[in-house]
C-alpha cells in the first residue's frame, strides 16, 4: 500500500557497474490538476546487473497480517503522519478542499484503525472517507476545486481527473479491503456505527468504480509510459472489484497489471518514460506487492507471474541503494535533482515506498537482507 506523505519523518547489495552512459530525452508527462511537468535530459550509467528471483512465496500472508508484521508503531507513525482535520480532509485538502486525490491516506488510517481495534482511528478513516464523497458528481467523478495559489496553472484534463481519481480510489480500495478482512470490524458491537456508515457509502463507491471502468482506455493509453501508475490502476479496480463483486473490474486489473509488467527490462526495473528511475521504481514496487496481496484464487496465474516480476523488481531496487542507506538518483528518468515537478515543486525521491517494497518481499520471502536493507534505508532518511 501506498501509505506515505511528505509530513512523515522516519539496502549486502551487489556492484553497480558502470561502463557508459545513455542519454535520456526530455519528457512531458501530464499528471493531476492539469500541471505539467517535465523529466529533462538525464544521463544514464549503464548498468550490468543480475536480477533474481525466489522461487516461491515462504509464508502466507494476507494485507492485514503483513502490515501487522511489519509493524504497529510503524503503522501508527505512519497515520499519525498525517491526520485529517475534523471534517474529515487530508493533505492538501486540510486548508480547502482542492481533489480526492489528496485523500490518499485513508488507507494509512484504516489500517492503522483496524490492526490496533481502536474505534477513535476508525472515526477518523471513515470520515475521511465519508468527507471525500462529499464532492462527488452525479456522474461518479469528483469535483476539482483549483487553489488560488495555482490560478495560473492550465484546467484539468479528462486524463488529469481520471488520474487523480484512480489514486484516490486505490487507497480507498485498500481501506475497503482492510475493513472487510478484519474480524474485529465485520463482527464486533463497538464498531458497528462504522460498518453501517460504510454500508451506506455501498452506492457511492459502486458508481465511482463504474466511472473509472468508463475511462479504462483513456488510462491505459496515458500511463502507457508509466508503470507506477498502471498499478495504482490496477488496484484500483482489483480492490474496488472485489469490494463490489465486479468481475470486469478485476479483469481490468489483470489487464493494467499486465500492461505495466509488460514493462519490465531484463535486468528488473520498470521501465519508466525513457529509462529506469529508483524512486518510481519503489512507488510501483510497493503498489505492486499490493495488488499481489489483494488477488482472488481464482487470478492464481497473475498472482504467479506478478511474483517473479515483483521478486526480479526488488533485487533490481536493492542494486540502487548505497551501503550508507541511501538511493542512489544518478540516471534517472524522472526524480533527479533538477529532475520532475509537481505543482510546482521538484519531487523527492519516494524513499518510504522503497522501505516498504524491501518489507513486503522480506516478510513474504523470508529473505532477511531485505529487511537489512529497509532498516539501513530508514535510518538514512529519518533523521
Amino acid at each position: 500500500m501506498r501509505m506515505f506523505s511528505k509530513s512523515l519523518s522516519f539496502r549486502s547489495l551487489p556492484s553497480v557497474i558502470v561502463s557508459g552512459a545513455v542519454v535520456v530525452a526530455c519528457m512531458i508527462v501530464s499528471v493531476c490538476s492539469g500541471v505539467c511537468i517535465s523529466a529533462c535530459t538525464s544521463t544514464q550509467p549503464i548498468m550490468q546487473t543480475q536480477c533474481t528471483v525466489t522461487d516461491s512465496q515462504a509464508v502466507a500472508q494476507t494485507l492485514n497480517s503483513i502490515h501487522r508484521a511489519i509493524g504497529l508503531d510503524v503503522m501508527r507513525r505512519l497515520s499519525f503522519a498525517n491526520q485529517p482535520t475534523s471534517e474529515g480532509a487530508l493533505s492538501r485538502n486540510s486548508t480547502g478542499y482542492f481533489h480526492v486525490r489528496f485523500q490518499m491516506s485513508i488507507s494509512t488510517l484504516t489500517m492503522y484503525a483496524v490492526l490496533a481495534e481502536n474505534v477513535t482511528e476508525v472515526e477518523k478513516a471513515v470520515k475521511a472517507i465519508e468527507y471525500s464523497f462529499q464532492y462527488q458528481l452525479p456522474d461518479g467523478d469528483f469535483r476539482l476545486i483549483q487553489p488560488a495559489s495555482l490560478a495560473q496553472m492550465p484546467p484539468a484534463s479528462e486524463v488529469d481527473l481520471a488520474s487523480g481519481s484512480a489514486f484516490f480510489l486505490s487507497s480507498l480500495g485498500v481501506s475497503l479491503s482492510a475493513l472487510q478482512e478484519s474480524r474485529w470490524f465485520t463482527t464486533s458491537n463497538e464498531a458497528r456505527p462504522y460498518r453501517e456508515r460504510i454500508e451506506a457509502l455501498r452506492p457511492k463507491i459502486v458508481l465511482a468504480l463504474e466511472r473509472l471502468m468508463q475511462r479504462s482506455e483513456i488510462l491505459l493509453r496515458a500511463d502507457a509510459a508509466a508503470p507506477n501508475r498502471l498499478l495504482f490502476d490496477a488496484l484500483a479496480y482489483q480492490t474496488l472489484g472485489t469490494y463490489g463483486n465486479i468481475a470486469e473490474a478485476q479483469r481490468l486489473a489483470t489487464r493494467f497489471t499486465e500492461a505495466a509488467l509488460a514493462l519490465q527490462v531484463a535486468e528488473g526495473y520498470f521501465q519508466e518514460g525513457s529509462g529506469y528511475d529508483s524512486s518510481y521504481q519503489g512507488v510501483g514496487l510497493s503498489v505492486g506487492w499490493n495488488v499481489y496481496l489483494t488477488l482472488a484464487p481464482a487470478q492464481s496465474a497473475l498472482r504467479e507471474r506478478l511474483w517473479k516480476a515483483l521478486s526480479c523488481g526488488t533485487s533490481w531496487q536493492r542494486s540502487r541503494i548505497l551501503p550508507s542507506g541511501e538511493i542512489i538518483t544518478q540516471g534517472n528518468a524522472r526524480v533527479y535533482p533538477g529532475g520532475e515537478k509537481f505543482l510546482g515543486e521538484e519531487k523527492s525521491i519516494a524513499w518510504k515506498d522503497t522501505v516498504f517494497s524491501f518489507w513486503y518481499y522480506f516478510h513474504l520471502s523470508q529473505r532477511a537482507e531485505y529487511n537489512t536493507l529497509a532498516m539501513s534505508v530508514l535510518r538514512y532518511y529519518d533523521r
